[in-house]
């Protein structure tokens, strides 16, 4: 199976990214939370540094193409916490699992971890929306609270995926098509609620979560 020698589960927290904490509920003894203190990071980069191969990190919180972000209440996120040289060298033979933005492009960046899963555009709050509706012909119409469901959604998967990693009831490979059955299902749920008038559009971005998954392997020879 996976025979992880340690889990660590990396919360990058600041007030955009509070709603991830519930994963703190869930894996207690996994878990560990960072702030925008240097030595708050430097000891969430220390956690990653001493783990011997083969591990299990799983990341939370911002991130891009090219980086996962340090925590920032002002949420402008310019300073890295990892960019891909640092991310090769700190992941090295470990499995990672990146729930931040983008991260499906920043895996693809990523040659020297064992396997990677990563994500598209996440819009986890009203800010991420108009940004994104900013820059695109095709406009997103959600109220806050269905942007709430959504992460809530998104979440509660997540958790059920990592719970069956942690428990060796499935390997890393299994995770895209796992997201997908529940992801699924839940699109299904929604579809089926006529009250809800915005349910196709709701229904959309859980399309847009699921296709947008970025897997990877990288064979060392």
């Amino acid at each position: 199976m996976n025979n992880y020698n340690k889990i660590i589960l990396l919360h990058a927290v600041d007030k955009s990214t509070v709603f991830l904490s519930k994963f703190e509920e869930e894996f207690r003894g996994y878990y560990h939370s960072f702030n925008s203190e240097n030595d708050s990071i430097h000891k969430a980069k220390e956690l990653i540094a001493d783990l011997e191969p083969k591990s299990l990190i799983i990341y939370l919180g911002h991130g891009n193409s090219s980086k996962l972000y340090e925590p920032d209440e002002r949420g402008e996120y310019k300073k890295n916490f990892l960019d891909a040289t640092k991310a090769n060298f700190l992941f090295e033979d470990h499995d990672i699992f990146l729930l931040s933005c983008r991260s499906n492009d920043f895996i693809k960046k990523i040659y020297n971890s064992n396997y990677s899963i990563g994500f598209g555009n996440i819009i986890s709050s009203k800010e991420e929306l108009d940004h994104e509706n900013r820059y695109n012909d095709i406009k997103k119409v959600l109220t806050e609270e269905e942007i709430s469901q959504f992460n809530q959604i998104y979440v509660n998967c997540s958790i059920k995926i990592i719970k069956k990693l942690v428990k060796e009831k499935i390997i890393f490979q299994d995770i895209p098509k796992c997201f997908r059955y529940y992801i699924n299902k839940e699109i299904n749920k929604i579809l089926l609620n006529k009250a809800n008038n915005n349910r196709v559009e709701l229904a959309r971005l859980l399309f847009e979560f699921r296709n947008q998954i970025g897997f990877k392997f990288n064979p060392k020879y």
